[in-house]
């Protein structure tokens, strides 16, 4: 059984073998960082204008149902494969695949959903999974530290997004309510729900930055986990 002093070794000859983080974040941080962009820009359009053009709207709606319907699928394949040992073989991960789908359809609608949204946004759908699926053979492989990252990111997302979308539909119920307009929660929906990709993405970004930190390596925290007490829903795997 491992030790907390253990653990603190382990946590600090990471450190020491991770010399360029830098070259781990980039690919990490570069998406959330341009849909932040765009995010921004768009809602400085809704703000400037008082409304959002069609495109840039089917873009928020493309993003948000991306997010939404993949939240508990991607969290529960990174949940897998951080705490397998060795990467199964290829029929096996295609097995873990179909089962999580079958768990989690929501995931099929939005490939549908996707490939009748056009050739380009079909393509954007199977990098973002083929990303995500890849894990499935690599993170059983990765240094204990990387496998941290990866499941401290995977549980903020999944907080941070869930979180976000609550507060959103209390705001979007509310404006049903305050008003006899029935086109008033359109436009309440232009705006807000920008905003709240937008506050969603700088999150990510703050936590793609903060996990590449050597505070994170030697104290491996989640985002909104408790300060100052130990994160074991987070550091502690038991192999399956």
């Amino acid at each position: 059984m491992k030790t907390k002093k253990s653990d603190k070794a382990e946590s600090e000859m990471a450190i020491v073998a991770d010399k360029d983080p830098v070259l781990r974040l980039v690919p990490r941080f570069s998406p959330d960082f341009l849909a932040l962009v765009a995010s921004l820009v768009i809602v400085w359009q809704a703000l400037r204008d008082g409304d959002v053009d069609e495109r840039s709207m089917n873009w928020v709606n493309s993003v948000l149902a991306g997010e939404l319907f993949t939240f508990f699928f991607v969290v529960t394949l990174v949940e897998v494969a951080s705490r397998r040992r060795t990467p199964p073989t290829f029929w096996g991960g295609l097995l873990t695949i179909a089962a999580l789908l079958a768990f989690f359809p929501t995931v099929l609608m939005l490939a549908k959903w996707s490939w009748y949204g056009g050739v380009w946004m079909f393509l954007a759908f199977l990098w973002s999974m083929g990303e995500r699926l890849r894990q499935l053979w690599t993170l059983p492989r990765a240094s204990r530290l990387e496998k941290l990252r990866t499941r401290a990111l995977a549980f903020d997302r999944f907080q941070t997004g869930i979180s976000g979308y609550f507060l959103m539909f209390l705001i979007l119920l509310g404006s049903l309510m305050l008003s006899d307009d029935p086109d008033f929660p359109y436009k309440v929906a232009e705006v807000v729900i920008p905003i709240f990709l937008a506050f969603f993405f700088a999150i990510t970004c703050i936590d793609e930055i903060r996990v590449h930190g050597e505070g994170f390596a030697r104290s491996p925290r989640r985002l909104w986990a408790k300060p100052g007490q130990p994160d074991p829903t987070l550091t502690e795997m038991k192999p399956i």
